[in-house]
């Protein structure tokens, strides 16, 4: 595997280092220039706030939480507005100390089904393979749980079932947790296969009516993700996105959008040195069209770039213009990518 060093001579060869230079040279034109008191000019970076960017994020994903009371001792079956299906046997819940709980339980439940959601709110299809590296799956639906009573956390003291719709079924999707075990909102999330089967499966969806789609049973709650690895055939790459001046891993967000797939891509390393956003182990298909996403939040509006493109080898995407908008501009414009 070439590292990012190998790779960039592999750039110069290619006849593109030219104009990863060039892009990096136009960017230094937006610092700004002060008078050292000795007649010189000095360069004062650019210093671009990720505070808001990072608080919305987290604060998207509570407000996207759907809230449910459910009877401990008689269990039930929750329907989320995207008809996912949470269904709970009697006396299902326990206290921290396997204590059982009876009485009013409030379930919390999270649904990321678009690509707008995924964005918006950081949850992308990330997964860590069994060599340890990081690929793009392709998601059936992510969802995230939890429940308390009266302010403390309580767990399942038993399997419960977790229906997710979805009008066809691949037999080749499996049922992800969060890697580090994480079971709070706040994750950084990526994704790792579990053991648990799912199966095809028949759910209630939210007007009343019976639907298809995935079912299994977790243990825990917390993040869950129906997925398959993408498995692209044919030659892979590396790539590489030049944002503008300012920005970085604290203040931003670069995702890949895979076209015609459910699959958003975080670019979740960033070479300080180069000023580059990349992804793990050059795991991109040549050939594969995408939609490169870049988006910040300032001064309560996002700033954003969405280009489409085709990847080629060792692919180098600039950031060119980018545009403002409101999150509910933002999220549309993300929805309706192919």
């Amino acid at each position: 595997m070439k590292t990012l060093k190998n790779n960039k001579t592999a750039l110069k060869k290619f006849g593109l280092k030219a104009m990863l230079l060039g892009s990096l040279s136009l960017g230094l034109v937006s610092c700004d220039l002060s008078d050292d008191g000795n007649g010189g000019v000095v360069m004062i970076p650019i210093v671009i706030d990720g505070t808001e960017l990072m608080n919305d994020i987290q604060s998207n994903r509570e407000e996207a939480l759907q809230t449910f009371t459910i009877d401990a001792s008689l269990g039930g079956t929750l329907i989320g507005e995207q008809g996912t299906n949470l269904v709970f046997a009697p006396n299902n819940f326990q206290l921290s100390d396997g204590s059982p709980v009876s009485g009013s339980v409030t379930v919390e439940l999270l649904e990321v089904f678009g690509k707008g959601d995924m964005a918006l709110q950081r949850v992308a299809t990330n997964g860590k393979n069994d060599q340890g590296e990081v690929e793009t799956l392709i998601s059936g639906g992510e969802v995230f749980i939890r429940a308390d009573q009266n302010g403390e956390p309580v767990f399942p003291a038993a399997p419960f079932q977790l229906f997710v719709p979805n009008d066809t079924f691949d037999p080749e999707m499996q049922l992800f947790s969060v890697t580090e075990d994480c079971d709070t909102l706040d994750c950084e999330v990526v994704w790792e296969e579990d053991e648990a089967e799912l199966m095809q499966g028949e759910g209630m969806g939210p007007d009343g009516t019976y639907v298809v789609g995935y079912t299994g049973f977790r243990e825990t709650f917390g993040w869950t993700n129906l997925d398959r690895w993408a498995g692209y055939a044919g030659p892979k790459t590396l790539i590489y996105v030049d944002v503008p001046e300012g920005y970085n891993a604290t203040n931003c967000s670069v995702y890949v959008s895979y076209d015609g797939e459910p699959a958003l891509a975080l670019l979740d390393i960033y070479d300080e040195g180069e000023g580059l956003f990349t992804e793990h182990y050059g795991q991109m298909p040549i050939g594969q069209e995408v939609h490169f996403i870049f988006m910040s939040k300032q001064n309560g509006s996002y700033i954003y770039a969405i280009q489409g493109t085709t990847i080629g080898e060792d692919h180098i995407e600039v950031i060119g213009t980018t545009q403002t908008s409101t999150e509910a501009e933002l999220f549309a414009l993300i929805e309706a990518l192919p």
